[in-house]
């Protein structure tokens, strides 16, 4: 018999990466693929769930070329929705998080006062990305259809089954706060919960696919991130959240500051915690503008913002923001610009801004949950060490790299060996300190002040 392996492949909007690892824990197969991304004029950000499901297969057949694959176990962006038909085909692309075109309807759910009640109701926000709001779009587009998320039509695809787990179905908007597809909202949206998918824990399974969770829900996971400990996981990537896992939950948790509350399943616990729509993208746009690598707006930034140098201020808010307004409609841009500010004082600006988005999410998240015992980031921030030093230095406390690759898919790829029995450990390293420097106290400043005036500018309140 030959080498033995599980997969997890983790479905995000700008990568599909497969994780393999053999019975003692050890990483024995990586890859990942960029699947298009379609934009439209109005808005629009989709991708061929068709094209997916091939680079998936692929990712599969490659692993199986090299060993027998006892169980491959998904992780997938929140959010997603395209439109099925009754039997199983898209009639949509699907829609990412980033899609803006049932902005009209969120506004209309939040005129109408169903803003903050859905909001209570799911934990998640009434925002164009949310899938509930989308379909109140995708409906008028395809009448006879039905949304599902991107990675439960995967599942079909591979099994015959539509089955959802309930981190995936919690980022809805569709599922309260107990598990259950919610029958109020379910009416107002013209669905019902015999038309959705079934709701199953993410160790599900049909042959040797598991159903797996959200890519927050599989971070944790692979995390290993217990309830109630207070251990926070902050991601950087296109977005940015910042969560931690609660054994349970209440709108005092979230609604006053901003956050998200997503079930993951019974005795699981909860997400809770911040997601901003404006972090590693607007660091690309930057690099773009001035002509340079994303590494290289990172260092210049931190250089002249740790001078005396007069910065103008940066409105980061170039994609709408998630937390803590829910707005998609906001825009970014220059403020406070003199003369004598040169391109090294623009990238500064941005730096410091994206750091200050960074401080605040935390800030708040503390002030529903209480004070992070421990943060913990993922590879591709501690990679960057200059990076994982500033928001260190900005936080003010030392962050954790504990796992070696990408969390989310290695959680997947862990729960595909549990659900297959395999004892082994967590794939944990020796954990990579990144720590505050305090040379750079002209940043943490900056950094500070610039959260103070973006919260004065757009401030926060709950509709």
């Amino acid at each position: 018999m030959g080498p033995q392996w599980v997969l997890g492949v983790d479905i995000g909007s700008t990568h599909i990466k497969g994780l393999g690892i053999d019975r003692m824990g050890e990483i024995v197969y990586r890859d990942q693929r960029a699947p298009r991304l379609l934009t439209t004029d109005d808005g629009g950000f989709e991708q061929d769930p068709r094209e997916i499901l091939q680079i998936v297969l692929e990712l599969i057949a490659q692993c199986g070329r090299k060993a027998t694959i006892e169980a491959v176990a998904f992780s997938a962006a929140m959010h997603t929705c395209l439109v099925i038909d009754e039997a199983g085909s898209p009639l949509s692309n699907v829609w990412i998080w980033m899609d803006r075109r049932a902005a009209s309807y969120a506004e209309e759910l939040r005129t109408r006062g169903m803003g903050r009640l859905w909001y209570a109701t799911t934990g998640c926000p009434v925002h164009p990305m949310s899938p509930a709001v989308k379909w109140l779009k995708l409906r008028e587009l395809y009448p006879n259809g039905l949304p599902v998320s991107l990675k439960d039509w995967l599942f079909l695809q591979l099994t015959g089954q539509l089955i959802t787990d309930y981190s995936t179905a919690a980022a809805s908007g569709m599922m309260n706060l107990r598990g259950h597809w919610d029958p109020d909202i379910l009416q107002w949206l013209g669905l019902s919960s015999e038309s959705l998918p079934p709701l199953q824990d993410m160790t599900f399974s049909l042959g040797k696919f598991v159903l797996g969770g959200s890519d927050g829900a599989m971070a944790h996971h692979g995390l290993g991130i217990i309830a109630d400990t207070l251990q926070a996981a902050l991601t950087w990537g296109t977005s940015a959240s910042v969560r931690v896992t609660q054994s349970d939950s209440s709108p005092a948790h979230f609604i006053a500051n901003g956050g998200f509350s997503y079930f993951m399943g019974h005795a699981r616990g909860y997400l809770v915690g911040q997601a901003l729509s404006n972090a590693g993208n607007v660091l690309t746009w930057a690099a773009n503008l001035f002509g340079l690598t994303p590494s290289e707006v990172i260092r210049i930034g931190i250089e002249v913002a740790n001078t005396e140098a007069s910065l103008p201020h940066f409105v980061p808010y170039l994609y709408g923001e998630r937390s803590p307004v829910w707005d998609e409609a906001l825009t970014g841009g220059f403020v406070d610009v003199r003369p004598y500010h040169e391109r090294t004082h623009f990238v500064a600006a941005v730096v410091v801004s994206l750091l200050a988005l960074l401080k605040s999410s935390v800030d708040r998240l503390e002030a529903g949950v209480g004070f992070l015992n421990k943060i913990t980031v993922g590879a591709n921030l501690g990679h960057n060490t200059l990076w994982g030093r500033a928001v260190s230095t900005v936080l003010n406390r030392p962050l954790e790299q504990s796992a070696s690759e990408d969390a989310s898919v290695f959680g997947a790829a862990l729960l595909a060996s549990q659900v297959v029995q395999w004892d082994i450990p967590r794939q944990i390293l020796v954990p990579q300190i990144l720590a505050p420097d305090m040379t750079w106290r002209q940043v943490q400043d900056r950094a500070t002040q610039q959260a103070k005036w973006l919260n004065s500018r757009i401030p926060y309140s709950v509709s």
